[in-house]
């Protein structure tokens, strides 16, 4: 592979690059992940993408070359399908409520894994409130699995779940930018189809291109706008969450509209210990659990299969 010439075509800018075909896109991130691209080019050919944006043909190139570096979890017989939660980004101004989400399905028997990174220099990791939470990160494939199968959220660190995916993901500290692999690395699913998974967005342009990608590549996945970069819901105000499976789309939730009626009883700061201490007390029904992640937890409980209740 000439990754000059693949340059030539990407690196034009926004206006005058050439997308590449699914297959060349394929062959291509593959290259990047196995590290054979060399150091110059690879970065070349990040920032190039950064600048352009990935083409709904190049995004089903790159998720396939990265399925090929993903672990094959086991599904388990006779138990709800297991939602596959990505958690990047951490909190930034408030409270990181990705783990009670995770905890609220748990609760109600359907298997959750969270994989993610393990800290941020500049946010507030999932990883971190489980971690006041008294959940450690698994260290293998096999510890996963085995907290799965006792009915308890697994947190798979992405370095774990994908040394490689986990390299590219590094750059950024390195590039001063995140890359391609930053949206990826949220659609993986070690289950391969057999699992829910949460895909969210920051920008609401965003979510007819990752509507786009669901469709194209059969997902069976919920989509929304997050919150500051995690997949929980706006506690605040619901977004709108679609159910993709197969292709189809179906609404599960309509976006709360209108002023806020109430502001709901939230972490009174984003630190890890705070949060923890008030996602203790939402579990034990100390503080009311926001209606919004209500609402994004019965829409995960109808997409696994753990109920046929709709939310409402």
């Amino acid at each position: 592979m000439k990754f000059n010439d693949i340059i030539k075509e990407v690196g034009r800018g926004k206006d005058g690059a050439t997308d590449l075909p699914e297959d060349t896109a394929y062959a291509l991130y593959g290259a990047m992940l196995r590290g054979e691209v060399p150091e110059l080019e690879l970065g070349a050919l990040l920032i190039a993408f950064r600048i352009k944006g990935e083409s709904e043909a190049e995004m089903l190139g790159f998720y396939r070359a990265m399925e090929d570096c993903l672990p094959a979890m086991k599904v388990q017989a006779g138990r709800p399908l297991p939602v596959v939660i990505p958690s990047y980004n951490g909190a930034r101004r408030q409270g990181n409520l990705t783990p009670l989400l995770a905890l609220l399905l748990a609760r109600q028997g359907v298997p959750v894994l969270v994989h993610g990174v393990t800290s941020d220099p500049k946010r507030v990791a999932s990883a971190e409130v489980f971690a006041e939470l008294g959940i450690k990160p698994s260290t293998s494939i096999a510890e996963a699995e085995q907290t799965l199968d006792r009915g308890e959220v697994a947190f798979l660190p992405v370095d774990v779940m994908s040394p490689e995916v986990d390299s590219l993901l590094k750059l950024r500290w390195r590039l001063g930018v995140r890359n391609s692999t930053h949206t990826l690395a949220k659609l993986a699913d070690p289950f391969h189809g057999q699992s829910v998974r949460i895909s969210s967005v920051t920008h609401p342009e965003y979510l007819e291109r990752s509507g786009s990608f669901l469709r194209a590549s059969g997902a069976r996945a919920l989509l929304l706008r997050g919150t500051e970069g995690e997949v929980y819901a706006n506690p605040k105000r619901c977004p709108r969450i679609v159910y993709f499976l197969d292709g189809r789309e179906q609404v599960l939730v309509e976006a709360e509209a209108g002023s806020i009626p109430e502001i709901p009883d939230l972490p009174g700061a984003m630190d890890a210990v705070t949060t923890a201490a008030w996602i203790r007390q939402a579990l034990a029904g100390e503080v009311p659990v926001p209606r919004p992640i209500q609402l994004q937890a019965a829409s995960c409980l109808y997409a696994s299969g753990a109920t046929q209740a709709l939310p409402e």
